[in-house]
């Protein structure tokens, strides 16, 4: 089951990262794809904070981190491991935002760091967790 949830999971980020316009997605219910074969690399190194000013662009990043944040947990229910769910994360994380050079949107490194805050906050979360539940048993 955990195999069909992460699937699903990744599915919805790849569509979110590739449809046209992520508004008209949540908003109208529109996915739409626009091809474009030769992006501009440079595009990548982009590091425009400007755009954070924008709610709708503040929330759609907190949406980054959140969707990270939960491919962590699924990758980490299927693996087994948090360092590698972490690092499968990461490298999806990378993927998609190059993956969005190709379909007119903006892929940057910025997003891949908001991607990442996702990615810390479940291991320290986890971490954090972990440590309180030894704590527990400690005490009893």
């Amino acid at each position: 089951m955990n195999a069909f949830i992460l699937a699903g999971w990744t599915i919805f980020i790849l569509i979110s990262t590739c449809t046209e316009s992520f508004h008209d997605m949540v908003v109208s219910q529109t996915v739409a794809f626009r091809f474009r074969p030769n992006p501009d690399p440079s595009d990548f190194l982009a590091f425009d904070i400007t755009e954070l000013a924008d709610p709708e662009a503040a929330i759609q990043k907190l949406g980054h981190a959140f969707s990270f944040f939960v491919l962590t947990y699924l990758l980490m229910k299927q693996w087994g491991s948090v360092k590698t769910a972490a690092a499968g994360s990461l490298a999806f994380a990378f993927f998609t935002e190059i993956v969005q050079l190709f379909f007119s949107r903006n892929g940057c490194i910025r997003d891949v760091l908001i991607d990442s805050i996702g990615i810390a906050l479940f291991w320290l979360l986890l971490v954090f967790a972990r440590r309180r539940k030894h704590e527990v048993y400690e005490k009893y």
